[in-house]
């Protein structure tokens, strides 16, 4: 059944890009002290990157602009 299933099998949204995946398929990456879970190993390179070159905050303030809605 369909919605047995989909219970079984959850998905979450990616930290990054917001896509959703499965939860056994998640990658997992500590950004910004947090674990954080994504989709990919590309997603998780974006946020090394992010993080390596010291643009944490910016990048946390740039995602939370645009997960507001418009006022």
């Amino acid at each position: 059944m369909l919605v047995g299933n989909a219970a079984a099998n959850p998905k979450i949204a990616c930290f990054h890009c917001g896509e959703l995946v499965r939860k056994k398929r998640v990658v997992s990456i500590v950004f910004d002290g947090i674990c954080r879970d994504v989709c990919c190993h590309g997603c998780a390179a974006i946020l090394s990157t992010v993080e390596q070159l010291g643009q944490s905050e910016q990048y946390l303030a740039r995602k939370q602009q645009l997960e507001m809605p418009d006022a």
